[in-house]
């Protein structure tokens, strides 16, 4: 009876040794738990929550106006070497446009970024949306801020790199997006808006602002309307998503060689 007890602890006590011995190793640090990199918000003179993971700065002038500012970011993205550098540019920029106020201002100020990531095999791209407010003013503004990186090629991506050399998007686009825009503005429910409002014009970008803010979201194309607020529409207001599919004739890679 001893002997078959024996026997049936060596197995439990082989198992046992070897989950000791794996408990013995160097645990893996995980994305969630690796420190933040703090460099960037030191710089700009804020404090990091790394509950919250955000970046607080509260500037005064000479007048003691104040100015509070509170922004998140993709910090897996600040050590990318293609997207970190123009990241870090706008960060920077961010905080010195909204936390540092002039000595003529008089109001108290507040601003706050937060962000989206989307992502597809070969790009990425970040959408950033601002929102600040002035003591005094009628309203807070708002306004959109994107950037999309080719991970494959490691370069940035300006709209026009999309299309074949030579297309210009301001005047190729429109009437390939029409339907899409129409759908997304609702504009057979909305009589007091044109389709022309939402494409660019030589005079003013209107709506569309030129299609200046834009992103990739899987195989769509999405146009960003309008990116700052215009009167009493917010930026974002409307987001036409259009299949890459229907952008085949002009599409780099598609009528045309990569």
């Amino acid at each position: 009876m001893a002997t078959m007890t024996v026997r049936k602890l060596r197995p439990l006590a082989a198992l046992l040794l070897a989950l000791a011995a794996c408990s013995t190793a160097s645990p893996v640090q995980s994305p969630a738990t690796a420190a933040p990199p703090t460099d960037l918000c030191t710089d700009v003179g804020g404090t990091w929550d790394g509950s919250k993971e955000s970046c607080a700065l509260t500037g005064t002038n000479a007048k003691n106006t104040t100015a509070k500012v509170q922004a998140t970011y993709p910090i897996n993205l600040l050590e990318d070497p293609v997207a970190g550098p123009v990241l870090r540019q706008f960060l920077t920029g961010f905080f010195n446009k909204f936390g540092h106020p002039n000595d003529n201002l008089t109001q108290n100020s507040e601003a706050s970024l937060g962000y989206k990531t989307y992502k597809s095999p070969h790009t990425v791209s970040v959408v950033f949306t601002e929102d600040w407010f002035v003591t005094g003013t009628p309203h807070p503004n708002d306004a959109v801020v994107t950037f999309t990186f080719d991970q494959t090629n490691k370069r940035q991506l300006e709209l026009a790199d999309l299309f074949c050399p030579g297309v210009d998007p301001l005047t190729a686009l429109p009437p390939l997006v029409r339907p899409y825009v129409e759908q997304a503005a609702a504009l057979d429910k909305t009589p007091q808006f044109s389709i022309g409002e939402f494409e660019p014009r030589p005079d003013h970008g209107g709506y569309s602002g030129d299609y200046k803010a834009w992103y990739l979201d899987g195989d769509d194309l999405v146009l960003v309307m309008p990116a700052e607020r215009m009167g009493p529409v917010h930026s974002a207001a409307w987001q036409p998503r259009i299949p890459l599919s229907a952008l085949q004739s002009i599409r780099r890679g598609g009528a045309c060689a990569a």
